[in-house]
């Protein structure tokens, strides 16, 4: 009865042994040579892929694994030629080592700055009410390569010649000049520094009175029309506003860190 029971006992432990063994393959995907490709890396390269958009088939999973199989054969062939013990091998290990650490940290930064609706709202009509003052320009203009040109137009304009008709005869922009020199409905900021001091100085239907100088030539402006500068809705800045505030917060990490780190540096 001893014999049979100390027999089951082994026989039991056996079992448990040939369990655990089986478990421990259960992460692993294929052996190259002795060694081991884990499942969970097969999986996580398969996953990212699908995140990517691919498709998910035998076909593909087939293809991963053969690539995989592929790496570790001309892995081990790189560590029988000790290419590991390089100089550069070891600079550029460090150098990604160190660009995926900052990639994870910011991840990290990225969720523990998420804003929620209230914020992200909050945001909106901070920016809403800072551009409540905001106009819209409706111009047209004439531009020319020299002042003597745009002196010209303007006296011609001046004595009563129309806008339009010395714009498509004259001007140089061949995007507008078709069109009278036309330009869309924009704020300010979109025009050059030039340009848009002039033009804001300038009440509806006023045309410059001297020729306004940029990089591309001298112009000559009529401002058509002037409105309130027109602001989109939440829902379609929401997302952007997201982004701006993470942005900001992860910007706002990195200048603490640097304002609290002892720095030296060195003639190069």
């Amino acid at each position: 009865m001893n014999v049979l029971h100390h027999a089951l006992k082994t026989l039991a432990f056996i079992l448990a042994l040939h369990v655990s063994a089986v478990n421990a393959d259960q992460d692993v995907i294929a052996i190259v040579n002795g060694v081991e490709i884990s499942k969970s890396k097969y999986e996580m390269l398969i996953n990212s892929q699908i995140n990517q958009g691919q498709k998910d088939t035998p076909e593909f999973r087939q293809s991963v694994l053969d690539v995989m199989i592929t790496r570790e054969i001309v892995a081990q062939e790189a560590l029988h030629r000790k290419i590991n013990e390089d100089p550069l091998f070891m600079e550029q290990l460090e150098a990604t080592k160190e660009q995926l650490l900052l990639n994870l940290l910011f991840e990290q930064i990225t969720k523990a700055s998420e804003p929620d609706e209230a914020v992200k709202f909050a945001e909106y009509v901070k920016i809403k009410k800072a551009r409540r003052e905001s106009k819209e320009y409706l111009v047209r203009h004439i531009l020319v390569e020299d002042k003597d040109s745009a002196d010209s137009i303007i006296a011609r304009i001046t004595a009563g010649e129309d806008f339009s008709t010395l714009a498509k005869e004259l001007s140089i922009d061949s995007s507008t000049k078709d069109i009278g020199g036309k330009l869309d409905w924009a704020t300010p900021e979109r025009f050059v520094k030039a340009f848009s001091e002039a033009m804001v100085r300038l009440t509806k239907e006023e045309v410059t009175s001297e020729p306004i100088h940029s990089n591309v030539g001298y112009h000559v402006i009529e401002v058509l029309d002037i409105r309130d500068s027109s602001f989109p809705e939440y829902i379609e800045l929401a997302d952007q506003i997201r982004k701006d505030l993470i942005t900001q917060r992860r910007d706002t990490l990195i200048s603490d860190l640097r304002d609290a780190a002892t720095i030296q540096t060195f003639d190069q």
